[in-house]
């Protein structure tokens, strides 16, 4: 029998499930339901005694009603014992848990009805298990409503009052790192730093230089294309320059500009970032631009641009467009879709392995078939 975790609140839950599960998740995730499931959870200790137990019948299960059932007043009690025998009344019955409550004077008004167990199920408990928070029971009951949910213990531990600040925050970035697959976590990793309020977002270049810019979404896109997509789309990528709203030239690889022949000045018209993919031959330029508040490379620019590549004596055949933005649901995407040119492609920050392609559709008909239309 594993030692309980200590007694938390709603309260404190929602806080942390916010900062594990920050916008870009579902909502469900740190929603207060969840809150208080995850709060009732700990205290009537189906948690897993650790990750890598084996979930057999000896391990107090949860079903969708365990948290629906408690209330604030009952997570006050912090006695072992009558927490564990809580735990085995409500596994005969909602009737029973009352029953003890009333035993105990405590308060029996739950916090949730019943019939909000779908919510639970099909959110914290189904999306947890996907993200790392969750697992179910091997041999266990299986209908929608049975006992066979648990907390791992991993996630659990996150929610410990005694953790704070840093520590708080490294723990979270531990767990994040160990439970999530890769996708999750990028996903959890630049919400996170979507939200902070640092004064500046830190950029890893390929050479492993650091650049420091402005803490804004069109940074934190930036941050995702060169640190995540440049890393696994591109064969040897190498930024050349970065630009900024109030500094046209925040970042210039002065070197690999005078090998490549490229000059660039304040006065050109220069991209949120110029890439370039060595691996390829002849070597392939990126344009790239971080659509937070500005616009795509839409047919205008795409032309404007290859009309500034000519005269650095780059070939249209060797510039690529990449249009990347925080998400398919922010609003900068839903507006600037329909004027993403043709042959660019399109980058999502929450999800970092996808890409959408805008191409013209090579036709099938040979070019020597001869329309005859319609002849009577």
């Amino acid at each position: 029998m594993s030692d309980l975790l200590p007694v938390v609140t709603r309260e404190l839950c929602k806080e942390r499930l916010e900062l594990i599960f920050p916008e870009g998740f579902k909502t469900s995730l740190s929603s207060p339901m969840s809150a208080a499931t995850v709060a009732g959870l700990i205290w009537a200790d189906c948690v897993m005694p650790d990750d890598d137990a084996e979930l057999d019948a000896s391990l107090s299960y949860a079903r969708p009603t365990t948290g629906l059932w408690m209330n604030a007043e009952l997570l006050t009690i912090d006695d072992d014992d009558k927490r564990r025998a809580w735990y085995k009344a409500h596994i005969a019955g909602q009737a029973a848990a009352t029953a003890l409550q009333r035993e105990w004077g405590v308060d029996t008004e739950q916090w949730y009805a019943t019939n909000s167990r779908e919510s639970v199920r099909k959110g914290l408990y189904i999306l947890g298990r996907q993200y790392g928070a969750m697992s179910m029971g091997v041999g266990v009951k299986t209908n929608a409503g049975s006992a066979r949910w648990i907390l791992r213990r991993s996630f659990a531990q996150l929610f410990d009052p005694a953790l704070q600040g840093e520590a708080l925050r490294g723990a979270i970035n531990d767990w994040t790192n160990t439970a999530m697959d890769p996708e999750s976590r990028l996903r959890a990793i630049f919400a996170r730093e979507r939200h902070s309020t640092s004064t500046s977002i830190s950029v890893a270049l390929p050479s492993g230089e650091i650049r420091l810019l402005a803490p804004d979404e069109s940074s934190l896109i930036l941050k995702g294309v060169i640190e995540v997509w440049a890393e696994q789309r591109l064969m040897q990528p190498a930024v050349l320059t970065i630009s900024e709203p109030g500094d046209k030239k925040a970042f210039v690889d002065e070197r690999r500009l005078a090998l490549a022949g490229i000059n660039i000045n304040v006065s050109d018209l220069l991209p949120d970032a110029l890439i370039v993919d060595m691996g390829p031959r002849p070597a392939e330029y990126w344009i790239i631009e971080a659509v937070a508040t500005g616009g795509p490379v839409d047919e205008r620019r795409k032309q404007n641009f290859i009309e500034w590549a000519q005269t650095q004596r780059i070939r249209p055949e060797q510039l690529r467009f990449l249009n990347a933005f925080i998400s398919r649901n922010d609003s900068a995407a839903k507006r600037h879709l329909m004027d993403l040119a043709v042959g660019t492609y399109a980058w999502y920050l929450d999800e970092p392995t996808r890409e959408l392609a805008w191409n013209a559709i090579e036709t099938a008909i040979p070019n020597n078939v001869i329309d005859l239309g319609n002849s009577r």
